[in-house]
């Protein structure tokens, strides 16, 4: 029995021994090759290091903004609420938007001009191409958007060596962005707006020019408030008819009594001619503030027409200012805005090269890289061994 379990133990313990072997061996190659590895891998550590501070440093700038809305939408409150508990109902209309503006290259090109970066990005300007084309291909290569799909917050980083020129460009990133919602956000509101403000501008040219007629008017005509003026002049017609009346029955009884030669005959003369001229007078033009009575009916149906399109103007011009005011209000609604919730700011700590990040990196990859040569090596050495012994046998 003893005998049975020895060789049934025998392969395993054979194995053991042959994996230890490996193992040491694995070992006496490492140890064999160390100054390969210690090497390769010292080397590349101060290489690197050398490399990470002749690099130019590269500053990173963020400005950060959310997308808000006057109009808010029926999921609004229910995304609100969703955020708060992680879960994400997916991108808003008015984050799409904004994305979509802030990745347009018109704003890219707005930033560039206002802020002369052509000369600034290029240290050569090419013959064969537009200028502001590769501008723009070193712009985009500065610029990265991101959004927080949770919060929304949207980010614009900008990667530059000139740290203030960096936090520039993101700050003047986001007023372009407010510019461009601004300008070219047409909504139904906005069109409407637009339709009104040029309607109430035509509407209160023509009040201003009946404003104007009807001033000349009353300064041709005198005519400021014409029935009481016509009743004045009515009734002081009625009373010089009434007296001419009254002096010719005088003048008739007294010539049947005395004689023509009578003062009090001629004196009733007098005071007759003296109404028929100012009768006269009335029924005639007048220059004063009564107008007369010919004239009367021609004046007053053109200060009538005159008066009837005024007020019919103001009472469309009100109309219209109403009208205006409540589109501003339906525009407000419908405007979307984005606030700033931080500035770009002027970093201080490059966010390129990361030192001791490549360090690392460059120190653990020549660790493996020095193994696999040491292998590598140990193998090749073998197989020559191999063929050697061969020969000889040979």
């Amino acid at each position: 029995m003893d005998k049975e379990k020895q060789q049934e133990l025998q392969p395993y313990q054979q194995y053991v021994e042959d994996d230890e072997i490996d193992l040491y061996e694995l070992w006496l190659v490492l140890k064999k090759r160390k100054k390969l590895i210690i090497g390769l891998f010292l080397f590349a550590v101060i290489f690197t290091t050398i490399i990470s501070f002749i690099m130019t440093p590269i500053y990173r700038s963020t400005a950060s903004v959310i997308p808000v809305s006057s109009s808010q939408s029926p999921l609004g409150s229910l995304a609100g609420l969703a955020a708060m508990a992680g879960i994400s109902l997916g991108e808003s209309d008015e984050s799409q938007k904004v994305m979509a503006v802030l990745n347009s290259r018109t704003i890219k090109e707005n930033v560039i001009k206002r802020l002369n970066l052509i000369d600034v990005l290029l240290d050569e300007i090419p013959e064969d191409r537009n200028p502001l084309n590769v501008a723009l291909e070193e712009f985009e290569d500065m610029i990265s958007i991101s959004q927080d799909k949770k919060t929304g917050v949207i980010s614009i980083s900008v990667d530059y060596k000139d740290p203030k020129l960096a936090a520039e460009i993101a700050n003047t990133y986001v007023d372009e962005l407010q510019k461009i919602l601004n300008e070219k956000a047409l909504t139904v509101a906005k069109i409407n707006r637009i339709f009104l403000e040029k309607q109430l501008k035509e509407e209160e040219e023509k009040l201003k020019q009946y404003q104007y007629q009807l001033a000349q008017f009353q300064r041709k005509t005198k005519l400021i408030e014409p029935k009481e003026q016509l009743k004045g002049t009515m009734e002081l017609y009625a009373n010089l008819i009434a007296q001419k009346i009254s002096l010719q029955v005088q003048l008739r009884q007294l010539e049947s009594a005395l004689s023509d030669n009578n003062p009090k005959i001629s004196m009733i003369k007098e005071q007759l001619r003296a109404i028929d001229l100012q009768i006269k007078k009335l029924e005639e033009k007048s220059k004063g503030a009564f107008p007369s009575i010919s004239d009367a009916p021609e004046k007053m149906t053109q200060y009538v027409d005159l008066l009837r399109k005024l007020k019919t103007s103001e009472a469309v011009y009100e109309a219209l200012l109403k009208a205006y005011e409540q589109a501003k209000f339906e525009e407000s609604k419908e405007n979307l805005y984005v606030q700033v919730i931080d500035e770009a700011f002027i970093p201080d700590k490059p966010e390129k090269p990361k030192k001791k990040l490549m360090v690392a990196v460059a120190g653990v990859s020549s660790l493996f890289l020095g193994i696999f040569l040491a292998f590598f090596l140990e193998w090749l050495e073998n197989i020559r061994k191999r063929r050697e012994s061969v020969e000889m046998s040979a």
